[in-house]
């Protein structure tokens, strides 16, 4: 579900006002303020393209840039400690701590999809469980502790 309004490059959220019975929208992005609202979705629609147009044509007419949304930089507050192996962690990849971050982020945005999922099916004939502690006994005794496989594949062992 997507309740964001998209008008010209500039986006806004909306929002129902239950005491006043009306859709009220903010456009974010940019330092001016700029707010609507309308009683229908319809109506709403048409308040926020004629905010944006507004904005823009007030600009225009005393000679000011409008304001762009995201323009490719931002701050963000992390421990020291995180600040830190993220500058050693670039270092080491010979890039920039802009592009480790970035690298990061894109990263994040990767469709859970393509994760592979592998099953692999051993069958036993006995299956030892530890009934104390519930751990299976001939799992810990065959495979490692730690399994080996990429991040972007799961892996999971069954028996009989």
């Amino acid at each position: 579900m997507n309740s964001m309004l998209e008008y010209k490059g500039y986006h806004a959220s909306v929002e129902y006002d239950a005491e006043d019975n009306i859709f009220v929208g903010e456009v974010f992005g940019i330092t001016d303020s700029l707010n609507f609202h309308g009683t229908s979705v319809t109506e709403l629609k048409e308040m926020f393209e004629q905010c944006i147009d507004n904005y823009l044509e007030l600009c225009e007419k005393i000679g000011k840039n409008p304001d762009k949304e995201f323009k490719g930089t931002f701050n963000i507050r992390i421990p020291p400690e995180m600040h830190k192996k993220a500058a050693l962690e670039a270092a080491k990849q010979k890039i920039t701590l802009n592009q480790y971050v970035m690298k990061a982020i894109n990263q994040s945005f990767e469709s859970k999809e393509n994760i592979k999922e592998t099953v692999i099916y051993i069958p036993y004939g006995k299956k030892q469980m530890n009934w104390e502690s519930y751990v299976d006994a001939s799992l810990t005794s065959m495979y490692h502790d730690k399994p080996i496989w990429s991040k972007k594949e799961s892996l999971i062992y069954a028996g009989n």
